[in-house]
């Protein structure tokens, strides 16, 4: 449960556990929660919120996505589901396992606009 400390400088601090954060994520009335939606149930302020989501991402328990210019949804992980941070992959993801193969020449775009007049010359060209 919450309780309540005093910081060294005489200050109430309160101190919020995962676990009950993840549940009130989890009884929210929709799939995603922003910080907003969080402070209105528990008993930290949306700054601290936002940090504790943050840490919980890291932790891969929890997902974030923008959606906006500045607002941010979040929602739990399914239980094991691992979610790198965004721009990043999981390095055990299996997409890496696949092979790859070559196609032979690697830079086109050097020639490209060849290519390009070429097929329409072809297609306005019937002799061609």
């Amino acid at each position: 449960m919450s309780d309540i400390d005093r910081d060294e400088g005489g200050k109430y601090t309160v101190k919020v556990s995962d676990e009950e954060i993840l549940p009130a994520m989890d009884h929210a009335r929709t799939p995603v929660v922003t910080a907003v939606d969080l402070e209105a149930v528990l008993p930290i302020g949306g700054g601290a919120v936002r940090e504790r989501l943050l840490d919980l991402h890291d932790q891969g328990r929890v997902v974030r996505k923008t959606v906006g210019s500045r607002a941010v949804v979040s929602w739990r992980t399914a239980q094991g589901e691992y979610d790198a941070p965004d721009g990043e992959a999981a390095e055990d993801d299996p997409v890496f396992d696949l092979p790859t193969f070559e196609s032979g020449a690697s830079d086109v775009s050097a020639t490209v606009d060849e290519y390009v007049a070429d097929s329409i010359a072809a297609e306005s060209d019937p002799e061609r």
